[in-house]
């Protein structure tokens, strides 16, 4: 690849991933400690997961939550470019909004999705519309809708589908 294509590859990436911590820092919420989310999943951070069990006891600051997941992002980026083959010409809103929904459902949730389906053949509305199915959580043994994932997929929604 020439060096000015591998440029505008790795500044499309920078900016799909400062636009996915954008979207998930406020979605996730700060917490600077190891806590059990709604559905009882370890986390810290912004809504980080990873290792948490070795991190209870430990206090993180912003600054440190927010690089941690502007690393992750960068991961998710990575994950989302291998499911999805066109992943590195999509608007930078469709992908920034897409790698917060993979940092929220993991990378082997969005590629069996028909979110990245839909974007493997240039659909991204559609791809951006079927984000919405993707608000609920098992609570108590059943499947349920959890008002802040309703909320944060109406957010990714909306920004992706600037991109549309």
């Amino acid at each position: 690849m020439a060096a000015k294509a591998k440029a505008g590859v790795a500044a499309g990436a920078a900016a799909a991933i400062s636009l996915a911590v954008g979207i998930a820092e406020p979605q996730e919420g700060y917490a600077g400690y190891v806590y059990r989310d709604a559905v009882g999943v370890l986390t810290y951070c912004y809504g980080e997961t990873e290792n948490a069990k070795s991190m209870q006891g430990r206090t993180f600051s912003k600054q440190e939550c927010h690089d941690l997941l502007v690393k992750r992002m960068a991961h998710y980026d990575q994950g989302n470019e291998k499911c999805v083959s066109n992943w590195n010409g999509l608007p930078v809103e469709t992908r920034g909004a897409f790698n917060s929904f993979s940092y929220n459902v993991g990378i082997g949730g969005f590629c069996g999705s028909s979110a990245a389906r839909y974007l493997s053949t240039g659909n991204i509305k559609a791809a951006c519309d079927a984000m919405l199915a993707w608000n609920k959580g098992t609570v108590g043994g059943k499947k349920v809708i959890l008002a802040g994932l309703a909320k944060r997929r109406v957010v990714e929604r909306n920004i992706c589908l600037r991109g549309a």
